[in-house]
């Protein structure tokens, strides 16, 4: 072993060495360690960003619609809620959709749920025209800039302004809707 000089004993189990490594022999070792450890982590980069692209690229590949179809279908949510039909609101969501409007109250799962809010919000109104201004698609997802113009039994007419995004399933279905609108102003509209 050349410039390796140790005093060996045994100790039960074990080896104890009483002299160190020679210089050499530690540098040596340290830069093994350092040129392991220098090339591990490219390699462990490379492998993260690897799985992350496979995890992205079968991610993409699960998405069928079209841009076409989610803006029917965002459409479709538009006028159901013109309507003023709960069953036609309801079908535009997954069975287990979620429904958050707005963003901030507690998320509503499940068509069931769904339907009893819509009936509860379109209760006090005889008519709402949806206004839908934007709608930008992005894969599954859609963000939309929209208005509403609501007419209450009585008469009086109240204006929302607000975004959502809407995440639909593979079959065209919301999974998601997240509304942002400011509930404060427009409770303030309708009791005002």
């Amino acid at each position: 072993m050349g410039d390796i000089e140790a005093d060996v004993r045994a100790e039960g189990n074990s080896l104890t060495f009483n002299q160190p490594f020679s210089v050499k022999e530690e540098e040596r070792m340290r830069n093994r360690s350092l040129l392991l450890k220098n090339m591990m982590a490219p390699a462990t980069a490379m492998m993260i960003l690897f799985v992350v692209g496979v995890t992205r690229v079968e991610a993409a590949g699960n998405y069928d619609l079209t841009q076409a179809e989610i803006e029917a279908a965002v459409e479709e949510y538009f006028a159901s809620i013109g309507s003023l039909d709960v069953q036609r609101f309801v079908n535009n969501f997954a069975p287990d959709g979620v429904l958050e409007d707005p963003v901030g109250t507690p998320p509503l799962q499940g068509t069931q749920a769904i339907a009893a809010y819509f009936g509860a919000i379109i209760a006090p109104f005889s008519e709402i025209k949806p206004y839908v201004q934007e709608v930008v698609v992005s894969g599954q997802e859609a963000a939309v800039n929209w208005k509403l113009r609501l007419k209450t039994t009585a008469g009086k007419v109240i204006i929302i302004d607000g975004m959502g995004v809407f995440k639909f399933n593979q079959q065209g279905k919301l999974q998601s809707v997240r509304e942002f609108w400011d509930l404060a102003a427009f409770l303030a509209q309708l009791q005002g």
